[in-house]
């Protein structure tokens, strides 16, 4: 698949039927990101930590998300969906990135 290939079909991907099922991704990669921050904050309760700095936000979801399709590559045999889908991620953090810079203003 060449890249245009891929960006389109990313496009295709995540413009349809994921939004109606997932909703829209800042919605859902912010309740990845509170459900993700508790679980640490609740894991390292009793340490030193500055809950607000702490706290991972929707784009660092799609962030995270990108590394993960990133780490499947180092197997050797990735799928061509996880490239796709490493688009789709990154995308969707310039997305994130731009609506919670809305938010703060």
């Amino acid at each position: 698949m060449n890249r245009v290939d891929l960006l389109k079909k990313a496009i295709e991907l995540t413009s349809g039927d994921r939004d109606k099922e997932y909703g829209a991704p800042f919605d859902n990669l912010t309740d990845c990101a509170n459900l993700w921050t508790a679980y640490l904050l609740s894991k390292y309760r009793g340490l030193t930590v500055d809950e607000e700095q702490f706290a991972l936000t929707a784009e660092d979801v799609a962030h995270l998300n990108v590394l993960q399709k990133m780490a499947r590559t180092f197997s050797g045999a990735p799928k061509p969906d996880t490239y796709t889908d490493g688009a789709c991620y990154f995308a969707i953090a310039g997305e994130c990135a731009a609506l919670q810079k809305e938010q703060s203003e």
